[in-house]
C-alpha cells in the first residue's frame, strides 16, 4: 500500500520546466548593464563629454559642482561639470565576419569621434570616444 501511494504521489507531481537549450542565444554579447547584443551585432559605448564654459577670470573659483580644467584643445581655461555617464548600443556587424574592425563596421561613431576596440580582438565591444579639439 505504501509503495502504491508513493508511486501515485512521484507519477501525480508536476515537474519542474526545464528550459530549452536550443532558446538561448550561446553568442549573446551583453553590452553595458542591461543589453544585449545578437550573434550579427557588436557592442558600441558611446561616450559623452562633460559640459564646459570657457572663463576669462581664472583667479575666480569655478561655479560649485563644476572643476576646472584646460578645454578646447587649445588649452583655454574653462569650468567643466562632471563627465556624463556612457550610453551603451547594438550595431549591426553587417558582412565583417567573426572579428569586425572599426574601419569594417563602417560609420559606427559620429563625425568627430574615433573607434577603437575594447579588450581583446575578439571581444566584439567597441568605444566611440571625442576627437581631441584642434
Amino acid at each position: 500500500m505504501r509503495l502504491l501511494v508513493s508511486l501515485l504521489l512521484l507519477v501525480g507531481c508536476p515537474t519542474a520546466d526545464k528550459p530549452d537549450s536550443t532558446d538561448t542565444d550561446t553568442d549573446a554579447l551583453a553590452c553595458g548593464d542591461a543589453l544585449s547584443c545578437g550573434a550579427s551585432e557588436v557592442c558600441v559605448r558611446d561616450s559623452h563629454e562633460p559640459e564646459c564654459e570657457n572663463r576669462t577670470d581664472t583667479g575666480a573659483p569655478c561655479p560649485e559642482g563644476t572643476t576646472a580644467s584646460m578645454c578646447g584643445g587649445a588649452g583655454m581655461p574653462c569650468c567643466c561639470g562632471p563627465t556624463p555617464e556612457s550610453t551603451y548600443r547594438c550595431h549591426e556587424a553587417g558582412t565583417c565576419g567573426e572579428s569586425p574592425t572599426c574601419e569594417c563596421l563602417g560609420e559606427v561613431c559620429g563625425e568627430s569621434e574615433a573607434c577603437s576596440s575594447v579588450g581583446s580582438e575578439t571581444s566584439r565591444t567597441y568605444a566611440c570616444d571625442e576627437l581631441p579639439k584642434p
